[in-house]
């Protein structure tokens, strides 16, 4: 049998695995959306506004058939679907040729007309069994083979079991029939007969005296179910092993509960549908809060685009050559005239130059010429730059251009976004040495004394041989080879990485300089050897050297989360996308003299699929990252593809599938594809977790976990610290707080006990889009009362969120929980600074003005480390 097979039912073919994945994920999202339209009364049906709204949150984990839909078509299958929900017995109708035939909205073809007319011979009050339903698939072989061609086992026995549950309570309705007491089989629930569906339920502890016994007993009742509703909820999430598998299973769970009526919405799971305290709670919620968010690229439905140009249009792009003086970014003036202006024109910046149907990949399927198969690297608005445009059809549009590898062109589009019509295309420009080394990134290496330098550039090795020359600042330098790495677009796991969003990355090099002095200060440039003896520079850059692991010096630490890239020049400014990214950077550029590392926990560009925003982002932080070690996590943004080893199943990373972190920036992991790793710095010993992988007791990376923590030398670097980019800890932010959960199920449960046993300090988490802080807590306790200074032993971890580093915000929680100290939100970062072996300032600073707004100290010895605390104690035994 080949691999493209497998066993269902009795040993019959089953659809190939693509079939079967792509069947699932529709599934998956009908489910999805059902459950949001849902939630919404009857007598409040959702509009078309509402479902834009949806669709841009939900819009990275939809199939790939749906993201490809035009957006008006989708619409309409979003509202059909509410129509389905809300009026089933009109879109249900029985088609006239086959009388007597229940509809059933998945099935409506030929192969399922026996099986509806087995299913109506059944004289059960039960819905079938699948070894009923296998016998008689078996007994017609004809059909099962139909059937087994276009489902797989799992969606076969639902779908069949669910059109017999529709025979069973159509009869019922007729006959008044009550359904079988087995109390083994699945019941057929329905409402008695005469009563109608029951109304949206008001709050009853409305109209009580808040200070009467009657209100308070009923809160209380309230809060207990509430509680059991929780605990049901974190019970369904701790067995799942994928958040598709979650959703599905949650979706009937709220169905069949009813949340207290005395909490209000969203604490509630009302029946009749309201699914919001699971499925909200755990999926849609989270893109909605901020965690996801919408690239502004997607939103350009480039494969629509038509090719309408206009004679007496036109669009000119000057200075024609840039970086004559060996910038890598320049800023370039476009001129448009248009004789038919319109407020939704815009302005698209497309790089390589010729993006026509050439560089088309022969699986592009377009729709319409000018078969345009690549996403602009950037756009603007033609009235924004001038509010005339509409009267006169002039306008004067300032880019700020970086060194991309490739030259460029401007095209002015008509329709707006979403329906685009090609005017007319400027002449290309380019950068003198568009080849040229670039944006190099610092990293710790493996060892103490070694720092790692990654750059882009268009050379491959074969064209010239890079190296890195380094030295002592002052003193004579030398040379460090340089590998150098790539990486094509069938690397990419899904869309838009794979189609729309691809881009040739260039070449990405990385070198190592060993046996560093420490504390000393470095100068280096990039370089590449050409064939004809000659060399191509960068311009000059410096960095300090780590100290030696347990050195007692100065030691400053920057931690955030979440920035992601903006543009200086306002392009691609969707729903203010990520407005607090340049503001961080400007910070952190502004107190560069007094940061030492950075430690960047994941969701770093936002790309989502869209390479060319990678190489934007290494520009932006290129003052950061080429003087100081600049260290990332992986993150949802980073890793998340369907399919593809993802601890979660959605497609957060635009099909980048963890190849882009991997491979543009360097982290001293064993297995880079796999992103834990631990470093030294000073005083501190870091262990960094990979939340995007496996983190569960038993798992590989809870073993590296425990090594990690384990092998921090304390009498040497006393300060621990834990990271990782979802929140594994605590966080009452949305998309935590609404199922009872706060923070990732499973997180705290499987990890909790090595931050006790180890005595770890401070553990940091991204993911929310907000700043939080909690006391040393274990186990949903403080374990000390202080909120500003700290000493004494290490007994229990102080939990901080820190996804405020740059992108959309996200709420907190109406409920204020007693762990929880300090919360903002705002965008900032956290500075962390090591005076000594028994003295540490916490500092977190917001990015608008670099000023301080939470902190705190911790101040200790050596032997409160060793001090013996809860669930931290080393084993003794009786003998003297």
């Amino acid at each position: 049998m080949s691999n493209s097979t497998e066993q269902t039912l009795d040993d019959e073919p089953r659809p190939s695995n693509q079939l079967r994945e792509d069947q699932q994920q529709a599934q998956e999202w009908e489910t999805l959306a059902c459950a949001w339209v849902s939630a919404f009364p009857e007598a409040k049906p959702v509009n078309v506004s509402q479902v834009e709204v949806w669709v841009d949150s939900n819009f990275g984990s939809l199939p790939a058939d749906l993201q490809s839909m035009p957006r008006s078509e989708l619409i309409d299958r979003l509202l059909s679907i509410q129509n389905y929900l809300r009026f089933p017995s009109h879109t249900q109708e029985k088609e006239p040729s086959q009388p007597g035939i229940p509809a059933a909205r998945f099935q409506r073809t030929d192969q399922w007309i026996p099986v509806y007319s087995w299913l109506e011979s059944l004289d059960l009050d039960e819905v079938v069994k699948s070894k009923d339903i296998s016998d008689w698939l078996n007994a017609n072989p004809q059909v099962k083979d139909q059937l087994c061609s276009r489902h797989s086992r799992y969606h076969l026995m639902h779908y069949i079991k669910k059109c017999h549950l529709k025979i069973i309570k159509r009869r019922e309705k007729k006959v008044g029939l009550q359904p079988s007491n087995n109390e083994t089989a699945l019941k057929v629930q329905k409402d008695p007969v005469g009563k109608k569906p029951a109304a949206v339920l008001s709050n009853p502890l409305n109209n009580l005296p808040k200070d009467s016994d009657l209100y308070v007993a009923k809160r209380n009742e309230a809060l207990r179910k509430y509680e059991i509703s929780r605990i049901l909820c974190n019970d369904l999430c701790s067995t799942s092993f994928t958040w598709s598998k979650l959703r599905i299973a949650a979706f009937f769970f709220c169905w069949l509960l009813r949340g207290p009526a005395g909490l209000s919405s969203p604490h509630r799971c009302q029946g009749g549908g309201a699914v919001m305290c699971l499925i909200f709670g755990r999926s849609a919620a989270v893109a909605q809060a901020g965690y996801g968010g919408v690239q502004p690229l997607s939103k350009i439905a480039i494969h629509k685009a038509v090719y309408a140009v206009h004679e007496n249009a036109s669009v000119k792009a000057h200075p024609l050559v840039l970086g004559t003086k060996g910038e890598d970014s320049e800023w370039i003036t476009v001129e448009i005239d248009s004789p038919k202006p319109s407020r939704d024109d815009w302005i698209a910046v497309f790089s390589p130059a010729n993006f026509n149907s050439s560089i088309c990949s022969p699986s592009d399927a377009m729709e319409e010429v000018p078969y345009i198969c690549t996403a602009p690297i950037k756009y603007q608005y033609a009235n924004d730059s001038n509010a005339e445009y509409k009267k006169t059809g002039k306008a004067s549009i300032r880019f700020q251009l970086i060194n991309q590898r490739a030259d460029f062109s401007f095209a002015l589009f008509a329709g707006g976004i979403s329906n685009p019509k090609m005017v007319a295309v400027s002449n290309s420009v380019t950068f003198a040495n568009p080849k040229a080394p670039l944006y190099p990134r610092l990293s710790q290496g493996k060892s103490w004394n070694e720092m790692t330098v990654t750059w882009t550039s268009g050379y491959n090795f074969i064209e010239a041989v890079p190296f890195v020359e380094w030295g002592l600042k002052g003193e004579s330098q030398t040379r460090s080879p340089a590998g150098t790495l790539t990486f094509h677009q069938n690397s990419m796991c899904a869309p838009p990485a794979r189609t729309v969003g691809w881009r040739d990355p260039g070449f990405i090099h990385t070198s190592f300089l060993k046996d560093l002095w420490p504390n000393s200060e470095y100068t280096y440039k990039l370089g590449h050897k050409l064939p004809n003896g000659s060399y191509v520079w960068s311009k000059s850059y410096s960095f300090k050297s780590s100290p030696y692991p347990g050195q007692d010096s100065l030691q400053r630490v920057i931690i955030f989360g979440d920035m992601g890239k903006a543009e200086r020049d306002g392009s691609n400014e969707y729903k203010n996308y990520q407005p607090g990214s340049l503001n961080t950077t400007d910070q952190l550029i502004k107190d560069l003299k007094n940061i030492d590392i950075v430690f960047h926990i994941g969701d770093i560009t936002y790309a989502n699929g869209y390479i060319s925003q990678w190489d934007q982002f290494t520009s932006q932080v290129e003052p950061i990252a080429s003087t100081v070690p600049y260290m990332i996590a992986s993150g949802n943004h980073e890793r998340d593809t369907p399919n593809s080893g993802s601890f979660y199943d959605g497609n957060d990373s635009g099909g980048e599938c963890g190849v882009l972190a991997e491979t543009m920036f360097y982290v001293p992991a064993e297995n880079r594809a796999k992103f834990w790793y631990s470093t030294d710095y000073g005083m501190f010993h870091f262990c960094i977790a990979d939340s995007e992988h496996d983190w569960r007791e038993g798992s590989e990376q809870y073993k590296f976990i425990e090594k990690c923590l384990a092998s921090a030398d304390r009498q040497k670097q006393p300060w621990l610290i834990f990271v990782a980019h979802r929140v594994l800890g605590y966080s009452s932010g949305s998309g935590y707080w609404q199922d009872g959960s706060y923070g990732e199920p499973m997180g705290r449960e499987s990890l909790q006990g090595l931050w006790q046993k180890y005595k770890v300090d401070i553990a940091f988490f991204g993911h929310v889009h907000n700043y939080e802080r909690t006391c040393p807590v274990y186990k949903g306790q403080c374990m000390n009362t202080e909120k500003s200074h700290y000493s004494g032993a290490v007994n229990g971890t102080i939990h901080v969120v820190v996804g405020g580093g740059g992108s959309h915000l996200s709420d907190f929680g109406p409920i204020q929980t007693s762990w929880s100290l300090y919360k903002d939100r705002d965008f900032g970062f956290v500075k962390l600074t090591a005076f000594n072996h028994s003295y540490l300032l916490f500092e977190y600073k917001k990015s608008s003005d670099g000023k301080v707004y939470d902190s705190f100290t911790i101040s200790r010895d050596y032997k409160d480390v060793l001090a013996c605390v809860y669930d931290g104690c080393e084993p003794t035994n009786l003998g003297s």
